[in-house]
């Protein structure tokens, strides 16, 4: 079994508890002696990490033949990345639970960490896990001409129409590419422009999940 630790928990005098996403959904693994400076796991059982290990049918288990498939060295290195990386498994600390499509998110996570525009993979995923979480935006026009995107609603305006524009159609038409586009075909765009989509998102699941992003902030 395969997965990605999204946090990190002391536990006991040397022991840690490793929370990780897998395609199966989420494990807690009980990572033996791995806070001690001379353990094994003390490098793996590291947050933001991807690793293997020996799976059990049950949620909670001991850490066993473990190795790291990717420790995502580069991302730790900086600190804007890491937080970048970390909106995503905020997302999937605090909104996913067990009846959601977890090898889809889970290979969309994994996607969106190897892209080569982490900022912009971080919000194409916290826009993609809409769907799944039950709240996605309906971006499709109806041929009128569109004035934005409003939060309440959860999708386009259009002219005429009362509601608040709380995305305009510049940012709109961005919106739509990191909804749809995949993690390796994402590409940079405006700083304007991305730190409006940011606010943007931050109030979205704020309004429709009850949740303040942390990592969006």
């Amino acid at each position: 079994m395969e997965g990605i630790i999204y946090k990190t928990q002391p536990y006991q005098e040397h022991a840690r508890l490793l929370y990780v996403y897998t395609k199966k959904g989420k494990k807690t693994l009980l990572a033996q002696g791995s806070q001690k400076l001379n353990s094994a796991n003390r490098i793996l059982a590291q947050y933001l990490t991807q690793i293997e290990f020996k799976d059990s049918d049950k949620s909670f288990f001991t850490l066993a033949e473990a190795k790291i498939i990717n420790d995502f060295s580069e991302i730790k290195k900086d600190y804007a990345l890491t937080k970048q990386a970390a909106l995503m498994l905020e997302i999937i600390d605090q909104l996913v639970v067990d009846n959601y499509s977890h090898q889809e998110i889970y290979h969309d996570l994994v996607q969106a960490l190897q892209s080569p525009y982490l900022n912009i993979s971080a919000l194409s995923f916290a826009l993609k896990m809409l769907k799944p979480l039950g709240y996605p935006l309906d971006l499709n026009a109806d041929g009128r001409k569109v004035q934005g995107v409003n939060i309440e609603k959860g999708g386009l305006i259009y002219q005429k129409d009362t509601d608040i524009v709380d995305l305009e159609v510049k940012e709109a038409i961005v919106l739509l590419k990191l909804n749809l586009i995949p993690f390796e075909a994402l590409e940079a765009y405006e700083s304007d422009s991305i730190a409006k989509i940011k606010d943007f998102i931050l109030k979205y699941y704020q309004f429709h999940l009850q949740t303040t992003l942390k990592n969006l902030k």
